[in-house]
């Protein structure tokens, strides 16, 4: 519990630093874009500290592919 929580102020403690120069200089599309990846990062970090087992990305790509895999297949007569 106290490595998720020293993580999460990591992560604040970053986003604190950074955020209110792109936002004196009007970037939104930026910030929004920052924020998404730091909350991925941070929520990623928390899950190894946690030593969760986390699923490959593979599995998304191949749940993707199989389906385009197949229709293509048919499509050409593979």
């Amino acid at each position: 519990m106290l490595a998720t929580i020293i993580v999460i102020c990591i992560g604040l403690a970053i986003a604190v630093k950074d955020l209110p120069g792109l936002y004196r200089k009007r970037r939104f599309k930026d910030m929004l874009v920052y924020i998404l990846m730091l909350g991925l990062g941070t929520w990623l970090s928390v899950l190894a500290v946690k030593l969760e087992v986390t699923p490959s990305p593979l599995i998304l790509i191949e749940m993707i592919y199989n389906p385009i895999n197949t229709f293509v297949s048919h499509l050409f007569g593979f």
